[in-house]
């Protein structure tokens, strides 16, 4: 009866350790895709402010592109 005991203490902690360690793999998942979406939208917003500053591209198309308002953009520059 003991053992028995024993058995369903270790199981339950072998079944904590499952999940804990499950829910912390998707943790690091999904902090690596915000992580990639936030650097991709990073660059995309580098990418167009070097445009502007190079005038290859207007102030208003940057910002349009990007969703903001033109004021909002330039306040970036």
């Amino acid at each position: 009866m003991f053992s028995q005991l024993r058995m369903r203490e270790e199981q339950a902690l072998l079944a904590q350790d499952y999940a804990l360690e499950t829910a912390r793999a998707e943790g690091v998942e999904q902090g690596l895709e915000q992580g990639l979406e936030q650097g991709l939208e990073r660059g995309k917003l580098f990418a167009f402010l070097d445009m502007v500053r190079q005038h290859v591209l207007t102030s208003e198309f940057a910002s349009q592109q990007l969703g903001m308002t033109v004021a909002e953009f330039e306040s970036l520059l």
